[in-house]
């Protein structure tokens, strides 16, 4: 029974110390972008706004099933976002072809990178 327990402990800790951080891409040709909450409107949510005033609305993968979860949605950089009206973010993307939302605000996108740009009194 104890040889078990140390077993599943040292399981843990090699499945816990993988930084999430490894499975985003860089994001050196990325864009800088506005978080924008338009959960105001109807069918909308969050969207990312560009410098030139470009809404995009992201596309969200939706998983409905038994864990564990498919490593498509594991390695979505949207998957442990933080989203926050204003907060300011670097992203690459992805236009998608012959998509329909009822947002409605700009065309859907596929994020393929995400990093949060620091606000100015994080750099001190």
């Amino acid at each position: 029974m104890r040889n078990n327990f140390w077993g599943f402990v040292l399981i843990a800790l090699v499945f816990s110390s993988c930084a999430d951080d490894t499975l985003r891409v860089s994001c050196d040709d990325g864009v800088r972008a506005t978080v924008r909450d338009l959960t105001g409107l109807d069918g909308c949510g969050f969207v990312f706004e560009l410098a030139d005033g470009t809404r995009l609305e992201p596309q969200r993968l939706a998983y409905c099933g038994t864990p564990p979860l498919p490593k498509e949605v594991t390695e979505d950089p949207l998957y442990n976002f933080e989203w926050a009206d204003g907060k300011q973010v670097i992203i690459g993307f992805e236009e998608i072809a012959d998509v329909a939302s009822i947002c409605q605000v700009g065309p859907i996108v596929k994020i393929t990178c995400l990093k949060d740009v620091p606000a100015a009194s994080e750099k001190l």
